[in-house]
């Protein structure tokens, strides 16, 4: 299955490393275009801000020939992103920022539709987990890789451009096999489908498990600054990305296993609500290491049952829907860094953010057991 999904994955870490690698470039980016840092994060927002509004208004036609949608939308990932790493100035920056944002928000979903259509029913769940393994794995290490490298920030933004080429040198490579198209209806019909009961349900689900999972990322080194990895932040980090890691791989079989999506998400959140309710108490060494591999592995791995259910439910528009819940993760993660913030700023303890980060954590799980309901009645 990876000899024939790996331009997706591989796709995924370009995407991955590309939200995330510049967060911690910012500073020197700031420097190097006369900006402040303040305007020059802006090119986080328009990244995500231009991937949430893209996806789900462009994934689902870009699935009529699902092959030339990827293609085309790789391209101008590739291009967004060389345009960032040549940039004279701020505008020119943040107007980069937003191809690629755009280009990813497409990209994305329609890969995670494809790779699910390109595989039988009975694998679709590991088809999933594996193209959201490099997603995750670009997410996890975007940081660090970026800082490793930082002989220049350009250089960083360039390794980004060559592992989206690398990407789109895989879709290529394979033109001679048509990939499966991705039903498209008409864009009302599509707002619609969005729009419905079942899918605004599992869209603001992931979108609470965003704010409780991303969101508290954000701000782990505040969370682990009162416990005993305090002077050792970065052992944390890792701890949190391999468990992401791990989690996203072993999924896809427990969907595949289990074959009810819907339950397996459930549990995750139930889950999730304890690890960080563990979190929050400033437990041993060796506890919080196992309860931060939990977390990075519950947070991740929840997408890729969110994602099997909306396919399974939207047989005619499954890039759309799974674009919308790109989106709300996306959107989930800057309210919960916003918040982060605001909590932050009147003197709450960096620890007592797991706790916070549980409420809504616990809101989707309580959303998600009324899914259940919902699919059963149904």
């Amino acid at each position: 299955m990876i000899g024939r999904l790996w331009p997706f994955i591989i796709g995924g870490v370009a995407l991955g490393l590309d939200a995330y690698m510049i967060a911690g470039l910012l500073p020197a980016i700031a420097e190097n275009l006369a900006a402040t840092e303040g305007v020059t994060g802006l090119g986080v927002t328009a990244f995500t801000g231009a991937y949430a509004v893209a996806g789900p208004l462009l994934a689902g036609a870009a699935g009529r020939r699902s092959k030339r949608g990827l293609a085309i939308a790789l391209s101008m990932f590739t291009l967004g992103n060389l345009v960032t790493a040549g940039a004279p100035n701020i505008a020119i920056f943040l107007i980069a920022r937003v191809i690629a944002g755009a280009a990813a928000g497409v990209y994305s979903p329609l890969s995670s539709a494809v790779a699910a259509a390109s595989v039988s029913e009975e694998r679709r769940g590991r088809a999933l987990g594996l193209v959201l393994a490099g997603l995750a794995m670009g997410t996890v290490f975007g940081v660090p890789l970026g800082l490793l490298l930082l002989t220049s920030w350009r250089v960083s933004i360039l390794l980004i451009t060559i592992v989206g080429a690398l990407a789109l040198i895989g879709i290529f490579s394979s033109w001679g096999r048509e990939l499966p198209g991705v039903d498209a209806p008409s864009l009302v019909a599509r707002l619609r489908s969005i729009g419905s009961g079942p899918n605004l349900m599992t869209v603001t689900v992931t979108l609470f498990t965003g704010i409780a999972s991303l969101g508290l990322y954000t701000y782990i080194a505040s969370l682990l600054g009162d416990t005993g990895l305090a002077s050792h932040p970065t052992a944390g980090i890792w701890a949190w990305g391999v468990g992401g890691a791990v989690g996203v791989m072993l999924i896809g079989r427990l969907v595949d296993r289990v074959g009810d999506s819907l339950r397996v998400t459930a549990v995750i959140l139930a889950l999730l609500t304890i690890v960080l309710v563990v979190l929050g108490t400033g437990p041993a060494v060796w506890l919080l290491a196992a309860a931060l591999f939990a977390w990075g592995a519950l947070g991740w791995s929840s997408l890729a049952p969110q994602q099997d259910t909306l396919l399974a439910t939207n047989p005619r528009d499954g890039a759309t829907a799974v674009a919308a819940n790109a989106s709300a993760n996306y959107l989930g993660s800057a309210i919960g860094s916003a918040l982060g913030a605001g909590v932050l700023a009147v003197g709450v303890a960096g620890t007592n953010l797991a706790l916070l980060a549980a409420i809504p954590a616990l809101l989707a799980l309580a959303l998600q057991l009324l899914r259940i309901r919902m699919h059963r009645t149904a």
